[in-house]
């Protein structure tokens, strides 16, 4: 299971969550979302949390996006959880297709 993946973006975090929100589908795995404006010098951070069943794991996996620009780059970290099965704690590729799906997402505004 993939545990963190961090990438940057062209754009600011407001405008990263708001592309992440009007994604088609977003709405129905979304659990929680919140930005914050920090200080007078345009910091900004959004969190998003995203909830999901699949049946090859026969359970919901949850993706974590925070972006935030507070070193002037505009970063987007994504964390997967809850996507492994049993004992040996294996997600046959679920936290993978979430944290995808995200950066598919974003692709058009990721930064090599």
């Amino acid at each position: 299971m993939q545990k963190h993946i961090e990438f940057k973006i062209s754009v600011s975090p407001f405008e990263g969550a708001n592309l992440i929100l009007n994604a088609p589908n977003s709405k129905d795995d979304l659990v929680y979302w919140e930005h914050h404006l920090v200080g007078d010098d345009g910091k900004q951070i959004c969190t998003l949390i995203f909830e999901r069943y699949y049946f090859r794991t026969k359970g919901r996996a949850s993706l974590t996006v925070i972006i935030e620009n507070f070193d002037g780059q505009n970063k987007v970290r994504c964390i997967t959880s809850g996507s492994a099965e049993g004992i040996i704690n294996v997600d046959f590729g679920a936290g993978k297709n979430f944290v995808d799906w995200m950066k598919d997402v974003l692709k058009e505004y990721t930064l090599k």
